[in-house]
């Protein structure tokens, strides 16, 4: 495709303030540039936009659009939007290549993924080079504002998302961590940059400074939202198992809330030494 510039380009260049839609847009079209909705992977559906952004329908159906009018995607009726990938992607597509799609760029596919078994508090042992990283500070979502307490419903937490492959490149899990605002700021936690070790109590209790309290772990299958489906490479007819923790500090209030989730066709969870 050819390139576009930004419709709002011209406004902020005059220096009005953006509108909503167009920060919503312009967030979603870096988030496609970043590789993180790979070509003919599922954006966010208007309902997923609304629920994470606190924003109306109809603020999200006009970001989706501009992102449409972008060339960053296409609209597939009831599946909702897809991306068209990176711009130069977009471009390199123009010269027929005989290599095949990311596994993630697939999800209507047949994955043949390599079994695997996770105990109740273990991830992969570290970062790994086939482990990609975003950290950023979003509004949080109302479950996650449940979770953790928080009555302000646009109020920022710190994000840590974590996609995790196998050798293949076959995504086997994410991990996204909801972090509140006063415990992770000013520590490597808010920070986008690898933190060494399992995500645990150990690990946020060394990388914040601060002793914890008890964590609440629930273990789940369900469906993968949209997002969840783009990311893992699945159908979403799919089936995946999640794991919910919420850890405290020493006096209950909650600091974390992490959701992992894992391809159920191919993970075992060992609920053996669940404490």
């Amino acid at each position: 495709m050819a390139g576009t510039a930004s419709p709002s380009a011209g406004a902020r260049a005059g220096g009005s303030k953006p509108n909503l839609y167009e920060v919503i847009r312009d967030q979603l079209i870096g988030e496609i540039e970043s590789g993180r909705y790979p070509s003919g992977a599922l954006l966010p559906s208007v309902r997923e936009l609304t629920a994470r952004m606190a924003i109306s329908t109809t603020t999200a159906r006009k970001a989706l659009a501009e992102v449409v009018a972008a060339g960053y995607a296409r609209p597939e009726g009831t599946r909702g939007h897809v991306s068209a990938g990176p711009r130069a992607q977009q471009v390199d597509e123009e010269t027929p290549q005989p290599t095949e799609a990311p596994a993630a760029a697939r999800p209507s596919g047949l994955a043949i993924r390599t079994p695997v078994t996770v105990t109740s508090d273990g991830y992969a042992e570290s970062e790994t080079e086939h482990t990609t990283l975003d950290v950023r500070s979003e509004p949080v979502p109302p479950a996650v504002a449940l979770a953790l307490g928080i009555d302000e419903p646009t109020a920022p937490v710190v994000v840590r998302r974590r996609l995790v492959a196998d050798e293949h490149g076959m995504p086997t899990e994410l991990r996204t961590s909801y972090l509140e605002p006063g415990f992770a700021q000013a520590t490597p936690l808010a920070e986008p940059e690898q933190v060494r070790g399992s995500w645990g109590d150990a690990l946020l209790a060394s990388a914040g400074g601060k002793s914890l309290g008890t964590t609440q772990r629930h273990v789940s299958a369900r469906h993968p939202s949209d997002s969840e489906s783009a990311m893992l490479g699945l159908k979403p007819t799919a089936c995946v198992l999640t794991r919910t923790e919420t850890t405290h500090d020493q006096s209950g209030r909650p600091i974390d809330h992490t959701v992992t989730v894992w391809p159920a066709e191919s993970t075992r969870l060992n609920l053996s030494d669940e404490r």
